[in-house]
């Protein structure tokens, strides 16, 4: 029995869209999602103290906007946007308190403590809000720098709070996606540094 031509073009058109869709289920055109990673900060020469660590609550808020694992940016006419592609390890605050957690006891001068215990007698409370934390994009479209600002407390006690803020800015060389992270990580460095000689 002689099979047409026309069949067998049939067929082979069949064959060759239904594995043309089953290769669809294993590829996309999205790019794959890479997570960055911050490193707490650690000092150069832990401070030294023969008393106890003094133990500390930490209360991390950011402002609406930031509570994302997004690698948020701003352009010059104030529009938040992201890299498409990057995240962060965990959502902002997440990231910033485990970071600053372990800055601070590496430092051998701290302990934290849950901040339910804030208010037990030797406690201290360290409360930071953060107000910036992105990448600033030119009219150019490209990365110019990074900006990290907090403000914040620290009491101890029934004294009355210390308030404090830092800003911090890095100029990022490229737009590669680890120089902008490594610029966070030295703005987060620079500001850790700052919190823990403020309250040390």
């Amino acid at each position: 029995m002689n099979i047409s031509r026309v069949s067998i073009v049939c067929c082979l058109s069949t064959v060759m869209l239904l594995s043309g869709a089953c290769s669809g289920l294993n590829q996309s055109s999205k790019p794959a999602i890479s997570k960055w990673w911050l490193e707490p900060y650690v000092a150069t020469s832990p401070l030294v103290s023969a008393d106890q660590p003094v133990s500390v609550a930490l209360s991390i808020t950011v402002v609406p906007g930031l509570d994302t694992d997004r690698i948020l940016t701003l352009s010059d006419d104030a529009e938040l946007g992201q890299f498409a592609s990057a995240r962060w390890a965990d959502h902002l605050p997440e990231l910033l308190k485990s970071l600053i957690e372990r800055s601070l006891q590496g430092t051998g001068r701290f302990e934290t403590v849950p901040e339910s215990a804030a208010s037990r007698p030797g406690n201290c409370l360290l409360e930071l809000e953060f107000r910036e934390f992105f990448a600033d994009i030119g009219a150019d479209g490209r990365t110019s720098d990074v900006r990290i600002a907090t403000h914040g407390s620290f009491s101890c006690g029934s004294g009355r709070p210390f308030v404090f803020q830092s800003n911090v800015t890095k100029v990022v060389a490229d737009d590669r996606m680890n120089v902008i992270v490594a610029a966070f990580q030295q703005a987060m460095d620079q500001l850790t540094q700052e919190i823990i000689s403020k309250i040390n």
